[in-house]
Parts: structure tokens; C-alpha cells; sequence
């Protein structure tokens, strides 16, 4: 027989009753918590996946919110661009208007000035700001104002920068555009061409501002540069008038080359320019000349600057059929730019919605491994409290028992 003393049976029955407190005090936090595991240990598996893809929810969180910065400062782009395509096809309607000789001085006047009116507010539009108090169009340059206007000229403050942010593992999206490309690099309409001029009288007909090409022709006579006539005669071929003016390109500057087997190319040295001219009465027609295929020289300046000069023009009463060709370049570059905001948050809109639906497949994943069960909880916790109380009886009963109840 085993004799049991008193201070073993309470040893064991304090260690019982630590043990049922123990797992009813585990079963009442997983019932607060709603959670199956408290700390790894409890399942070291299923908190290495629950590990997981906790940092992968976070990382869609933070895609998620680059997404809502994005749409937001896209949708404020979006917002400058229309206004500003707006306003340019007003201008483009008042210079087509101005451009008519019927208006008077003051009529094109107060074009001039709706021209001006309309310039302050694209400059505005320009200097548009996010919800987050940063400019749209300053490029890396956000916290600084991208344009200004001081003495009469206008300035680009920011970058060419475009910021990106990730909205997804290997997708990056452009947070907005430059205003150096929007605003301020806009390609205007041709500023030099090369022109055939129809002579009317025996006066020359000219051909100046770019290279021309002489194509053969069916004339006779003297052929001269400046006041150097040259070594040729009519019956001479093309390889012939060719050697003949390089003979004296030191003096004329002009050297000539051999466009085709019966074509000639002049060119000015140091791009000063070629004037041909044709004694006599002649015509277009068969005076063989075409223009060269180099194309015509443009330039590029600011929107606020055409429209600067366009109601200058306007208040001067002189042509402005060149500024429609300007405002319409100037309208179709910022369209060019509204298309690929536009391309932009379709693709964020799209992958806000792939994002939203992975978040909720990772989440039920996440779930699974570590949400509680609740009715399995329950019932574990009353069957634990009911163990508890039969050993806390159970011990006021051993407790209570002696021999001397029995003398």
C-alpha cells in the first residue's frame, strides 16, 4: 500500500486546479480575442503561414494606398488639362474671329484682352495643387511652385521629373506629367519655308529661307552666282554645272551636290542662305525649281507666350492666320497629354480591382489559420470550467477528511 500524505494530496490538486485555470484563462482570451492562436507555440505551422501572409495583406495595403494617392493627384491632372482644353478652344474660336478684316480696331481689342483674361487662367491651371497642398505639374520639384511670371517672362520652377509610385509587385504608374512638356515645350507652326514666287514681269523670281533643289530645266542661258557668272554653257550636263559651281564656292559660298542623275542641290556655306534668281520673264512652270525636302524650321515656346503674342498681334490689327496653327498644336499637346492621364487611371482603376480581389482571398486564407472557432470555443471553455469546479470540490472534500471525525 501506498501511503499518500496530506502535503501530496495538496500538491497535486493545487497543480490539477493551476492546470483547468490555466487552460480556462486560454479559452477566455481566444473568446476576447476571436483568435485561435496567442502565440506561436500554440501552432507553430499555421503562425509561420499566418506570418506570411500577414506581410503579404500589408504590401496590398500599402499598393491600395498608393492607388488612392495616385487617383487622387491623376484626377487632379485630369482636372487642369480639360480646363486648360477648354479654354484653348475658346482662344482658338477668337483668333479665328480676330483674324477677319471686317473687325474693327476696337472689336479685336477686346479679343485681345479675353485672349489675356484666358492666358491667367491656363497659368493658374498650371500651378494646380493635390489634395495633399503639393503641385501637380513640378515634376521631383512638388513643395515649389512650378511657374511664375516676372519682367514679361515666364519661368519653369520644377523638373522634368515624373514621380511613379508601385500598385502592384512589378507595376509602377507615373503620378503626373511635367509642366516643361505640358506647359512650356509646345512646338508652334512652321517659321520659315521654302517658297516658289510666280513672277508676273520680267522682275527675278526668288526662292529664299532653305535649301532648294534646281531640277534640270528646259531653258536656255547664262547661268551666275552673285556677280560671278559661271564656266557652263546650256548644252553642258548636270556633272558639268555642278564642277563648275564648286569652282567658286570659295568665293560664292555655295557648293552644289548631286541630288539625282540629273538633279543639283545648292547649299549656302554656314546655313546663310540661297537666293536663286531668273532674269527675264519666266514662270514657275518651267523654271524647273522645287523645294528641297528638308523640312521647314519650327520652334517651340510656352502656351502663356503664344497667347502673350497672339493678343499682341490682335491690338495691332496684323494677321494672326499663323496662330491658329499654334493654338491648334498648342490644343493638341495638351489632348496628347490628357490621353495618357486618361490611359493612366484606367490601369489604376483596373488593378485597384485585381488588388481588392487577392487582399480578400489572402484574408480568408488568414482566417482560416488563425480566426477561432467559436462554438467548438464555447464548449471547450464550459467543459473546462466544469472541470475546474469538480477539482476544486473535490479537494474541499479530501481536505476535510480526518480520524478525528471518527472518535
Amino acid at each position: 500500500m501506498i501511503r499518500i500524505s496530506t502535503q501530496m494530496i495538496t500538491d497535486r490538486s493545487i497543480s490539477s486546479m493551476l492546470k483547468q485555470q490555466s487552460s480556462v484563462s486560454d479559452t477566455q482570451l481566444q473568446l476576447s480575442t476571436g483568435k485561435r492562436l496567442l502565440v506561436p507555440s500554440d501552432d507553430p505551422a499555421s503562425a509561420a503561414r499566418v506570418m506570411g501572409l500577414n506581410g503579404a495583406v500589408e504590401t496590398l495595403t500599402q499598393y491600395q494606398s498608393n492607388i488612392d494617392r495616385l487617383t487622387s493627384r491623376l484626377e487632379t491632372e485630369e482636372s487642369s488639362l480639360a480646363g486648360t482644353t477648354n479654354i484653348l478652344q475658346r482662344v482658338r474660336e477668337l483668333t479665328v474671329q480676330g483674324n477677319n478684316d471686317v473687325l474693327s480696331q476696337t472689336d479685336k481689342a477686346a479679343l485681345a484682352s479675353e485672349v489675356r483674361q484666358l492666358r491667367d487662367q491656363i497659368f493658374s491651371m498650371a500651378n494646380a495643387k493635390d489634395s495633399g497642398g503639393e503641385y501637380v505639374f513640378a515634376g521631383y520639384q512638388s513643395g515649389t511652385r512650378p511657374f511664375s511670371y516676372s519682367a514679361g517672362v515666364y519661368t519653369y520652377n520644377g523638373d522634368s521629373g515624373q514621380r511613379e509610385l508601385q500598385i502592384a509587385p512589378s507595376r509602377t504608374v507615373a503620378d503626373g506629367d511635367n509642366g516643361f512638356d505640358t506647359y512650356m515645350n509646345v512646338a508652334t507652326g512652321p517659321i520659315a519655308t521654302v517658297n516658289v514666287i510666280a513672277p508676273t514681269d520680267p522682275a527675278p523670281a526668288a526662292i529664299t529661307a532653305g535649301d532648294i533643289t534646281i531640277d534640270g530645266g528646259n531653258g536656255n542661258g547664262p547661268i551666275s552666282i552673285g556677280a560671278l557668272p559661271l564656266a557652263a554653257s546650256p548644252t553642258d550636263r548636270a556633272t558639268q554645272l555642278l564642277n563648275a559651281i564648286n569652282a567658286i564656292s570659295g568665293e560664292t559660298g555655295v557648293t552644289a551636290v548631286n541630288a539625282t542623275a540629273t538633279t543639283l542641290t545648292l547649299t549656302a556655306v554656314g546655313g546663310t542662305g540661297v537666293t536663286v534668281a531668273i532674269a527675264g520673264t519666266a514662270t514657275t512652270a518651267n523654271t524647273g525649281l522645287t523645294s528641297a525636302t528638308t523640312p521647314p524650321v519650327t520652334s517651340k515656346r510656352s502656351i502663356f507666350e503664344t497667347l502673350d503674342l497672339l493678343a499682341t498681334e490682335l491690338e495691332a490689327g496684323n494677321s494672326v492666320t499663323r496662330y491658329i496653327t499654334d493654338v491648334n498644336l498648342a490644343l493638341e499637346n495638351i489632348i496628347e497629354v490628357r490621353t495618357t492621364v486618361g490611359g493612366r487611371l484606367n490601369a489604376v482603376e483596373e488593378q485597384q480591382a485585381v488588388n481588392e480581389d487577392l487582399k480578400l482571398i489572402l484574408e480568408t486564407h488568414r482566417s482560416e489559420e488563425q480566426d477561432l472557432d467559436y462554438a467548438e470555443a464555447i464548449a471547450r471553455f464550459e467543459s473546462q470550467m466544469v472541470a475546474l469546479q469538480a477539482a476544486q470540490q473535490a479537494y474541499v472534500k479530501v481536505k476535510g477528511l480526518s480520524l478525528f471525525n471518527y472518535l
